[in-house]
């Protein structure tokens, strides 16, 4: 009797783990497709203040692929270049690749070169079989290339190594040993902006960069465990796509530009698609494929040019011409920490059951000063779009990422407390483009993992009042009267007036808090859509 009612406990504990963690974290396994037709334009400019004797360019034009779970056609592809090259032609490299390349000299005008087409991107998310055993044998020699180690990615330094062999320890299946290296880097790397390095080794040891970062340390562990693995440049789309949650969505969006992921060998399945940012085993939609390579500086435009370098700037416009979205999730797994999007994937072995995934670490604990700044703070005025050394630039596969926060949708982001406090102001990295009219917030109780309908208002700020310029910078927030907050969750939900038009800067991923804690609504009150980034903003409060 004793022994039943101890395994009873047991049980109950277990399950209370398994629920617990269930409510902040997961993969969801999802079953459809999407099916995608979009009219993109890709304008780079150089603006050239003075003569140039020399300038060359080599930019990456798409072309069709297919895997088995991801299809991308390209249509009516045109070049426009101006003013017209001395010399221009197209290139295929080793891997494949397509390339422009032109070529002025004396030149005394900024050049504009546009790349139009139309692109039909295919995801077709299906349960499939995999038989690849791990460790992988039988290579073919033509992938054996994507397990090389390369100046940005340095799988055969002994840091990388170590953590690959650890991370894949008793791992029977490739599947297995690939989805423990993608939840690693998943739950490891946080999103930064400008980072000054983009190579593995940093990423493992600060924990954060860019999209190339991401790729560049999740294709090092995955070569480090004689997996090949190549990192992918193209196009991200910030038209978002939603996935049902019961009563809510769970909705994926992007910044809109350059942006890197990975393609993973499988010895039954070939190359399939991976972004370490969102999914397993295929890429959405809003991916474009252009280029693939053993790392990035492989698949990034380049340029150069004497005596000097000119300023660039890239634009992208796309026209979905048809989407369709037929998206259902069937399952869940508990890890990681951050949402990720996968099919359902079934191995040949039995692999032996992980252990369940420790808690979420507790957020950031508050400074201990009298009056104090807390919240989700990192961001850069500017994007930087490329890095220069010498005589040449390269294009940094990075974007802007921000919510126009003043449309028909209303938004929020959630934030913690641990003992009382007196809030002084609220900040929000914003930026304003136009209209008339005033921004404000409303700092309300959480009901049930939603903005409640109790708070306060802050004073409004006039949008006359607010300078217009580049970049982000943080506009304050305050109220006509003191502030006090208990220990517990609140939600700021920014509200405007007239005819305003403001972005909200965000960082990708949840690097703030729990997975669904920035919201949006079209009703106002439901609360509908758990959104995959945090707002970035700051409290500034004075302990009771």
């Amino acid at each position: 009797m004793k022994k039943f009612k101890i395994l009873i406990t047991l049980i109950i504990f277990v399950s209370f783990l398994v629920n617990a963690y269930n409510a902040f974290s997961k993969t969801l396994i999802l079953e459809g497709s999407l099916q995608s037709k979009i009219q993109l334009i890709q304008q780079m400019r150089f603006e050239v203040t003075k003569p140039l004797e020399s300038l060359s360019f080599r930019f990456a034009l798409p072309k069709d692929f297919t895997n088995k779970f991801v299809s991308q056609r390209i249509e009516s592809l045109d070049i426009k270049i101006e003013p017209e090259p001395e010399k221009f032609e197209k290139e295929i490299d080793r891997y494949g690749n397509h390339w422009g390349i032109a070529s002025w000299r004396n030149l005394y005008k900024s050049v504009t070169v546009t790349v139009r087409f139309e692109v039909f991107v295919g995801s077709e998310i299906k349960a499939e079989n995999s038989h690849a055993e791990f460790p992988l044998k039988n290579i073919p020699e033509s992938e054996r290339l994507f397990l090389k180690s390369t100046a940005l990615v340095q799988s055969e330094n002994p840091e990388i190594i170590k953590l690959s062999r650890a991370l894949t320890d008793k791992a029977t299946t490739e599947y297995e040993a690939v989805t423990r290296i993608l939840n690693w880097v998943a739950d490891n790397v946080k999103y930064t902006y400008n980072p000054p390095h983009f190579d593995a080794l940093w990423t493992l040891k600060t924990g954060k960069g860019n999209c190339q970062n991401f790729a560049h340390l999740a294709v090092a562990l995955l070569r480090a465990s004689g997996i090949p693995a190549r990192v992918v440049g193209g196009i991200s789309l910030k038209e978002s796509w939603k996935i049902p949650l019961g009563k809510s969505f769970l909705v994926q969006s992007m910044g809109q530009g350059g942006h890197a992921w990975i393609e993973i060998y499988f010895s039954d399945l070939g190359w399939l698609s991976y972004d370490p940012q969102q999914s397993k085993q295929f890429t959405s939609t809003r991916h474009i494929k252009q280029t693939h390579a053993l790392e990035s500086d492989e698949v990034n435009d380049t340029w150069r040019a004497s005596p000097y370098l000119p300023a660039y700037s890239e634009t992208v416009q796309a026209k979905f011409l048809f989407d369709k979205i037929h998206i259902a999730p069937k399952a869940s797994e508990n890890y990681p920490k951050s949402y990720l999007l996968s099919n359902k994937m079934i191995v040949k072995k039995e692999t032996e059951l992980q252990p369940a995934p420790p808690p979420p670490p507790p957020p950031p604990s508050l400074p201990k000063e009298k009056v104090f700044e807390f919240g989700n703070m990192d961001f850069p005025n500017l994007v930087e779009l490329y890095q220069i050394s010498g005589d040449k630039a390269m294009k940094i596969l990075d974007k802007e990422t921000a919510e126009y926060v003043t449309s028909k949708y209303i938004y929020a982001q959630a934030f913690k407390v641990d003992e009382p406090l007196e809030i002084e102001k609220i900040s929000l990295a914003m930026r304003k483009f136009g209209g008339d009219g005033t921004v404000y917030v409303d700092l309300v109780y959480d009901e049930n993992s939603k903005p409640g309908l109790k708070g306060v208002r802050s004073n409004p700020v006039f949008l006359e009042s607010i300078q217009k310029k580049p970049g982000y910078y943080w506009i304050d927030f305050t109220f006509p009267d003191k502030v006090r907050i208990e220990k517990g969750r609140y939600w700021i939900v920014l509200r405007h007036s007239g005819d305003v038009i403001m972005n909200w800067f965000f960082i990708p991923g949840n690097p703030y808090g729990d997975a669904d804690d920035t919201r949006s609504t079209l009703k106002g009150y439901r609360w509908e859509d758990i959104l995959n980034y945090d707002f970035v903003f700051k409290v500034r409060a004075k302990r009771q």
